[in-house]
């Protein structure tokens, strides 16, 4: 009975561990954010710059991560709401993008990857990475959106001035991890994994994997190298991938 129930316990705790991670994500960049705001960085070192710049892009990164567990419903299995509600927050957090054209256009990437329907496809002869990043942008801010993006980037440098927080700090610790996290989440999630070789692919996911080891996969962009693994087994949560890594086989990069 006692080891019964502490499955059961356990099981249950599992159902809430997307939740608690996404929290801790949000959280941590909520904390960074108002932290940075109100640095000084013309008084301080500039040693730590550097460092501090990398920490907010890895936490809006973190965000985008959070948000395409929430497409892919593994935030909280139970409830979809729930999945919805947390990946909206997220995007909105992220850039102030919309949730659902960014929902329907990350199904169809599953659905037709590398093909002329797969929205961050590249037709170009040879994978120009400044070129596909372009494009892979463009592909998804839509007059719509951008002019969201622009409103609402709009409206936190005018609540800025009113709370006396400085333009520069904004811009170096939100605006710039913010272009930063787009370039590592495209890099590491679109241009790596999916780009063709002389090889071509190997099957119909089109994807390939880095062949970074689990902590330096986490660094780079929350184990989103792991691509091959997140197309074959797309309802397995980011933290999870390097465990479904070390159980089936994988396509390397």
């Amino acid at each position: 009975m006692t080891v019964r129930t502490s499955m059961n316990d356990i099981n249950s705790l599992n159902k809430f561990l997307g939740i608690f991670i996404s929290l801790i994500i949000i959280s941590l960049w909520f904390f960074s954010l108002k932290y940075c705001l109100f640095y000084d960085i013309c008084g301080s070192k500039k040693i730590f710059l550097p460092f501090i710049i990398f920490i907010r892009t890895f936490l809006q990164t973190g965000l985008f991560i959070t948000a395409h567990d929430a497409m892919h419903e593994t935030i909280f299995t139970e409830n979809q709401k729930i999945n919805c509600l947390i990946g909206s927050t997220s995007t909105t957090l992220y850039a102030f993008l919309m949730y659902k054209p960014l929902l329907v256009k990350h199904k169809l990437h599953h659905s037709y990857p590398s093909s002329a329907s797969d929205p961050d496809f590249y037709d170009g002869q040879k994978p120009i990475i400044l070129s596909w990043y372009f494009k892979f942008m463009k592909s998804y801010f839509e007059p719509k959106q951008i002019w969201i993006v622009i409103g609402g980037i709009s409206f936190v440098f005018a609540l800025g001035y009113a709370l006396n927080i400085s333009n520069l700090n904004l811009i170096t610790f939100w605006i710039l991890p913010m272009i930063l996290s787009s370039f590592q989440l495209f890099y590491f999630g679109t241009f790596l994994p999916h780009r063709r070789t002389v090889q071509g692919y190997i099957d119909r996911h089109c994807a390939r994997s880095t062949g970074y080891s689990a902590f330096w996969s986490f660094l780079a962009c929350y184990h989103f190298g792991y691509h091959w693994e997140h197309h074959a087994y797309p309802n397995t949560p980011w933290y999870r991938l390097p465990l479904l890594r070390h159980n089936v086989p994988s396509s390397r990069i």
